[in-house]
């Protein structure tokens, strides 16, 4: 969080200072008292008391309080947000060769705050720190390395700089190290080596190095099989939130390994599990309530389940199962049974303790009012079928769709506030259609394209890349993706692409960053939605509509991926 890091980086100033502050004291200067009475400040909230203290030291050109100045723009605490007077002080206190400095200016160019995303500079910032040995710059080198993220992907390099700052204490860098053994990446696959580095990270309290440890224990990798210390990291890191940590403890439970069998505490631990939209423990819960085990026979309740567990599914297989089961419960059902299944599938939103954000919070891509509002759209059918956000065609007196200049009238066939598709019909054949990749994973990369802020931006399309940052939307929405990819007003009902030209999601979505700021204290960068292609797939195959699906292939270059979307995607205009 935004004041951690604040309240750490002040923290660092009088160690970083002290043979300074000791030279200056014997010359009269007296700075040690403002950074100690800003840190008090800062301690009390008083924000603009902070500020005050520390804006002469930084105007003067002391590099600490202008990287403390510059992390108060960043933030907004004390002053207005302001990325690009962050990106200043950021800039002196760097060129000053301050490591946090430069550390902070090359997370503001990878993720694209306040200047256009480049990984390019990231790297060089993340460099110059890293080699003044900021444990946080040797991580993040890691990972642009690991990830081909503005350099070749490289294993090696990553590995090298994960142990820099290993070597330092930095848990995230100890956990990342243990998964680079664990798999072989740039190093001989070692579990022992790799049970050594999750250990000293979980020790830290790292919650994925913690599940990491849980599982060594189970398959018996680098350490002797241990089904009861597989259950104690476990449950230090389910404790913390990690789903997979969740639904493997609940299992545990279920089956007494390592732990007493008790059905209560695997049914516990498989919800919480499920409400994150982990699909595994989903399933869990469709087969216990469709068998009547552990808790009386529900139908409507499992089907409820195997339906979300089909759309949050990170793998074709666990897809396939939850679909198979779920269409299995089907036919043990009533049609009036399926419909209230489905209706609380639409509904349901998870319960997770910390999660604070609200559906208020969500800013449809479409301007809210006006008497024409436009959006974006794809094709999905050779006969004209178009899908889109039903946001985008609400209350709609008239619609049309603009396909490479061509502009016909649209029906509204089909809409779902639920989960907010709406499916239109033109009376033309479709140049292009697109293809639905019904999987996807955490970290790849897509691209965006759609006609946002119409009359200001390219009236010819726009395409943005990213990456998809998490499998579940705001409160662990499993029908959602979040993804980095810049999106404006009017990019909602547009395609979500994968590097093969894929779609793998509807643009739907972005967290209204100043009620979030308020609400926290921080503002959420690149925080955007996208409803899963498989949400989709329901929705077109409901409705009679034959998709394509696509799979995985070779990466394309960005250029050939913006080409094929905008032979298939079409703005949207509604008349209101």
């Amino acid at each position: 969080m935004p004041n951690e890091r604040r309240r750490a980086l002040l923290s660092l100033v009088p160690a970083a200072l002290a043979v300074c502050l000791m030279v200056m004291a014997l010359a009269g200067t007296a700075v040690a008292g403002p950074f100690e009475d800003a840190q008090d400040a800062y301690r009390r909230g008083d924000y603009a008391t902070e500020l005050r203290l520390l804006q002469p030291l930084a105007d003067e050109g002391d590099a600490w309080a202008q990287l403390i100045v510059g992390e108060a723009y960043r933030t907004g605490l004390g002053v207005p947000l302001d990325y690009a007077e962050a990106m200043k002080w950021y800039r002196l206190a760097a060129a000053q060769g301050n490591a946090p400095g430069q550390f902070s200016l090359g997370l503001m160019y990878d993720g694209g705050n306040g200047v256009p995303q480049s990984y390019t500079e990231a790297m060089k910032w993340y460099r110059l720190a890293a080699a003044q040995g900021d444990g946080n710059a040797q991580t993040s080198l890691g990972e642009m390395y690991d990830k081909g993220h503005g350099v070749p992907q490289n294993y090696t390099e990553a590995v090298k700089w994960y142990r820099l700052a290993a070597a330092q204490g930095h848990a995230g860098a100890q956990l990342n190290l243990g998964l680079m053994y664990g798999q072989g990446h740039g190093v001989p696959q070692n579990y022992a080596e790799a049970a050594k580095w999750y250990r000293l990270s979980a020790a830290q309290g790292e919650a994925g190095a913690q599940f990491g440890l849980g599982l060594m224990y189970v398959q018996g990798h680098g350490v002797p099989q241990n089904y009861a210390e597989a259950a104690k990291w476990y449950r230090l890191s389910a404790a913390q939130g990690n789903a997979w940590a969740q639904f493997n403890l609940g299992v545990m439970y279920d089956k007494g390994q390592g732990v007493e069998q008790n059905y209560a505490e695997a049914m516990k631990w498989c919800r919480l599990s499920a409400a994150r939209g982990h699909a595994k423990a989903q399933t869990y819960l469709g087969v216990v309530y469709a068998m009547g085990h552990i808790v009386p026979q529900d139908y409507v309740q499992a089907l409820m389940w195997l339906s979300l567990a089909s759309a949050n599914a990170e793998d074709a297989q666990t897809r396939n199962d939850a679909l198979r089961l779920r269409d299995v419960t089907a036919g043990l059902m009533t049609r009036a049974q399926i419909a209230e299944a489905q209706q609380l599938a639409r509904e349901w939103r998870p319960s997770v303790p910390g999660q604070q954000a609200a559906a208020s919070q969500l800013q449809p891509q479409s301007p809210p009012t006006g008497q024409i509002l436009s959006g974006s759209g794809f094709f999905v059918a050779g006969n004209g079928d178009v899908l889109t956000n039903a946001h985008v065609v609400e209350g709609c007196r008239t619609a049309e769709v603009t396909a490479q200049g061509r502009t016909a009238a649209a029906q509204i066939v089909a809409r779902d506030t639920g989960i907010d598709l709406a499916l239109l019909k033109v009376a033309q054949r479709s140049p292009a259609t697109a293809q639905l990749r019904l999987t996807v994973q955490q970290g790849d990369s897509v691209f965006a394209y759609g006609f946002p802020l119409t009359g200001l931006l390219s009236s010819g399309g726009n395409f943005t890349a990213g990456t998809v940052t998490a499998l579940a939307g705001i409160q662990d929405d499993s029908r959602s993706l979040q993804i980095s990819a810049p999106v404006q007003p009017g990019n909602s009902g547009g395609p979500l692409l994968d590097e093969a030209g894929n779609v793998v999601g509807v643009v739907v979505a972005k967290l209204d960053a100043l009620k979030v700021a308020r609400a926290t204290d921080d503002l959420p960068q690149n925080v955007n939605f996208a409803i899963k292609a498989t949400v989709a797939a329901d929705f077109l195959g409901a409705h009679g509509v034959r998709y394509a699906e696509g799979k995985p292939s070779s990466a394309l270059p960005p250029n050939v991926i913006a080409e094929r979307a905008r032979a298939f995607t079409v703005r949207v205009e509604c008349e209101r």
